[in-house]
């Protein structure tokens, strides 16, 4: 059998190609035909349905929209971990010169239902626009929207940053904004009769891509190989692609985080292009697919610089005012703000008394220094257990403000290194001890949120 897969021609799927002409396929007795697909998520999805195409490499937020409206295909595997940078573009003789211009806009969307008419939507929530304000151009693909910008018959374009950039260095389009996928960006999906009569082709085609993604990201010095392959195949820039290259992970085995797909859903929910969540395991081929089990290593240096230079961020994103908790009376603005008020606490903003008897505090200090996590019954220091009024007007304020403390937080050890400030749990705790407990904090709340697994 010949297996069909789909892909946007884009940078992404260079790996796909790598392992083609390398022939990792064929020495598997695996025969397999690409197809581009210039349409996106939207035109993947219809030719995988309609059995066009065998395996697809598509947006995660698009595939799982059409597998909750019942679509008959599963995600085998994640392809692209990291976020997908979506640039906001105008034509460069519009009138319109920031995000906000935008709103109420005429945006130019490949299909209805692809990735590029679904982060919009995450776009205009993000922003507190209304999703019936939002007005859709239907162009097919890039140069579809191209021209309708051109033309005047659509306002903007969200598509991915770096595929558009050479049109923005040569002035046709501008740049006004940009937006991140709040979730890994590609999954390769199956079409269910191809997984049911296939199987064992499939797995080895999953793993096939997976030692070629490994390949492809651990070169000791992709300058001089990868990095000029790319540029001239895709018409990129080397310094661009350098760029891209630090930013991209792509998947090298079968783990998929539970809480990343519930986060999906319920975004798509929230922006009303699905009516409701469906159990994680029925989005997947569970003979493939493994959820991830997180391990924390609170005390781990760089573990928490990743934590608060990145994830934090991707993860805010993703919550919003209707993000239920799991145990707990707080709600998710409650939960950012408590986070901010810990922080402040951190740069001697204000003080609270001890909590426990000083001479309980070594041992509640050796815990709260560990890598045990947070326990759902440990109390909020004070005697009051309702919930305190909320401070900000609504999440997006709240997201902000908690942004801005973080970022002071940093500032504030930096300026203030010796610093020592009083914990109410575990007495006197320097930066190091600090950055220990905020990670854990953090984490335990966006457990609490389902965020974090």
């Amino acid at each position: 059998m010949k297996y069909k897969i789909g892909g946007v021609p884009e940078h992404f799927n260079l790996p796909w190609h790598l392992a083609i002409e390398n022939g990792a396929f064929k020495d598997k007795n695996i025969d397999v035909e690409w197809t581009d697909f210039p349409g996106g998520t939207g035109a993947m999805c219809k030719s995988l349905k309609e059995k066009e195409i065998d395996v697809a490499i598509v947006l995660t937020e698009g595939l799982v929209s059409q597998i909750v409206k019942g679509s008959p295909f599963k995600i085998v595997s994640q392809y692209v971990k990291s976020p997908l940078i979506w640039g906001i573009h105008c034509s460069s003789k519009s009138k319109f010169e920031t995000v906000d211009d935008l709103k109420g806009g005429n945006f130019s969307i490949s299909r209805y239902g692809s990735g590029s008419h679904i982060m919009t939507y995450v776009y205009a929530n993000s922003k507190s626009w209304k999703p019936e304000d939002q007005r859709f151009e239907l162009v097919g693909n890039l140069d579809g929207a191209r021209k309708a910008m051109a033309e005047g018959t659509a306002d903007a374009l969200l598509w991915e940053k770096f595929t558009t950039k050479p049109y923005v260095d040569s002035g046709e389009l501008k740049r006004v904004g940009e937006t991140r996928t709040p979730w890994p960006c590609f999954v390769i999906a199956v079409h269910n009769d191809v997984l049911e009569n296939n199987f064992e082709d499939i797995d080895e085609i999953v793993k096939i891509i997976h030692r070629q993604c490994a390949e492809f990201m651990y070169q000791k010095d992709p300058s001089k190989s990868t990095v000029p392959l790319i540029a001239e195949r895709y018409g990129l820039q080397q310094v661009d692609v350098k760029t891209w290259l630090k930013q991209t992970e792509w998947a090298t085995d079968h783990l998929i985080s539970r809480a990343v797909l519930k986060n999906v859903m319920e975004t798509l929910v929230d922006v009303n292009v699905i009516d409701n969540v469906i159990p994680v395991e029925d989005l997947c081929e569970m003979k493939l697919i493994s959820f991830n089990k997180s391990v924390f290593n609170f005390n781990d240096k760089a573990e928490q610089n990743d934590f608060f230079e990145r994830q934090v961020f991707d993860l805010l994103e993703v919550v919003s005012e209707k993000t239920k908790p799991v145990w707990g009376l707080m709600t998710s603005q409650h939960m950012v703000e408590h986070l901010m008020s810990a922080l402040l606490m951190s740069q001697k903003e204000f003080e609270i008394p001890a909590a426990i008897p000083k001479e309980k505090q070594a041992k509640a200090r050796a815990f709260l220094l560990s890598d045990q996590p947070l326990t759902k019954s440990l109390p909020t220091p004070g005697k009051n257990i309702e919930l305190k009024p909320l401070l900000f007007d609504n999440m997006n304020v709240a997201k902000h403000e908690l942004i801005k403390t973080i970022k002071s937080t940093l500032v504030y050890f930096e300026t203030n290194p010796t610093a020592e400030v009083i914990h109410p749990y575990g007495g006197s705790f320097g930066f190091a001890e600090w950055m220990v407990f905020h990670y854990k904090h953090f984490v335990h709340h966006f457990k609490q949120f389902g965020l974090i697994e």
